[in-house]
C-alpha cells in the first residue's frame, strides 16, 4: 500500500526551493535536467507560470513530485512534470495528471498543452491514456561551419515587444508555447529585423539560442528567412535552437548549414 501522498500549491515555495525540487525529481530522467533558482524564475516567468495552479506532492514531509503549470486565458500548459524515481511505476503519474486535469476543468480552461521527449515511451503512454493527442514534432538545430557572407548593417536590432506585436496580428500563425510572442518579449535576448519583413529573436545567455524566426506572409519564398539565418549565424557563432522548432521547417535550417539535434519532442494537446 502507498504511504499517503498529499499536494500543496507551489506558491508555498520560492523559486530556489522549486528549482531544487524539480532537479531532484528529474533524477534518472531520459535527458539529464537540472535548473537553478534564478533560471527557474526567469524561464518559467516568461512562460507565465501560475504558482497557485502548480503542484508539489509530498510524502512523509518530503517533496516527491512537481508539476509546473503555465496559464494564458483559458489555455494551460504542463511546463514541467517530474516524479522521484522511488515513486515511479506505481500509478501515481496517472493520479497526479488526473488531479491537474480536473483542476484545469474546474477553473474553466479549454485546452491543456504539454511537450514530451521523443523516446520517453512511458511518459508518452501516460499522456495518451489521459487523452492527449500529438499535434506535431518539435526539433532543435545547431549551426556548424563558417559562413562567407560579409556582415552588413542590414540586420537591425529592435525592441522585442515590437517584434511580438507584429507576430500577434498573424491570425493564421500558431507557434509552440515556448516560441509564442507572449513568451518571447519577456526573454533576456535581442530581437532583429531584416529588410522590414523578416524577424528573429535570439536569447543571448548562457549561449546564443534562436527562439523565433518569422517572415511576413507576403514575403515568404523569396529567400528572406535563409538570408536572416545566415546573418544571425555570423553575428552569433555557435547559434542553436531549442527543441521547440516545428519539424516541417527543418529543410530551411538544413539548407543553411545547421545540423538537427537528435533530441526531439512531441507537442501534445488535451481538449478539456
Amino acid at each position: 500500500m502507498h504511504r499517503k501522498v498529499t499536494s500543496k500549491a507551489a506558491a508555498y515555495w520560492n523559486s530556489h526551493q522549486l528549482a531544487d525540487i524539480l532537479s531532484h525529481c528529474f533524477e534518472g530522467y531520459l535527458v539529464p535536467f537540472t535548473i537553478d533558482g534564478e533560471t527557474f524564475s526567469s524561464r518559467f516567468g516568461a512562460e507565465d507560470i501560475s504558482l497557485n495552479d502548480s503542484k508539489v506532492w509530498m510524502q512523509d514531509g518530503e517533496p516527491k513530485a512537481l508539476a509546473v503549470i503555465a496559464r494564458r486565458g483559458q489555455t494551460c500548459r504542463l511546463a514541467a512534470f517530474a516524479i522521484r524515481p522511488e515513486l515511479r511505476g506505481q500509478g501515481l503519474g496517472k493520479q497526479f495528471m488526473q488531479q491537474l486535469i480536473d483542476e484545469a476543468r474546474a477553473r474553466g480552461d479549454r485546452n491543456m498543452w504539454l511537450e514530451v521527449i521523443v523516446g520517453n515511451d512511458s511518459g508518452l503512454a501516460l499522456y495518451e491514456r489521459m487523452g492527449f493527442v500529438c499535434q506535431q514534432k518539435l526539433a532543435g538545430f545547431n549551426a556548424t561551419g563558417v559562413t562567407r557572407l560579409v556582415v552588413t548593417d542590414e540586420l537591425l536590432e529592435i525592441d522585442p515587444m515590437e517584434m511580438a506585436k507584429k507576430i500577434m496580428v498573424d491570425s493564421r500563425l500558431r507557434m509552440p508555447w515556448l516560441s509564442a510572442p507572449e513568451t518571447l518579449y519577456k526573454l533576456p535576448g535581442k530581437a532583429f529585423i531584416l529588410n522590414d519583413v523578416a524577424y528573429a529573436m535570439v536569447v543571448t545567455t548562457p549561449q546564443p539560442r534562436l527562439r523565433m524566426l518569422y517572415v511576413d506572409p507576403a514575403e515568404r519564398g523569396k529567400g528572406q528567412a535563409k538570408k536572416l539565418l545566415t546573418l544571425l549565424h555570423e553575428r552569433f557563432p555557435g547559434l542553436s535552437t531549442a527543441a521547440t522548432t516545428p519539424e516541417q521547417i527543418a529543410p530551411l535550417f538544413l539548407s543553411c548549414g545547421y545540423h538537427q539535434d537528435p533530441v526531439m519532442q512531441y507537442e501534445m494537446l488535451l481538449k478539456l
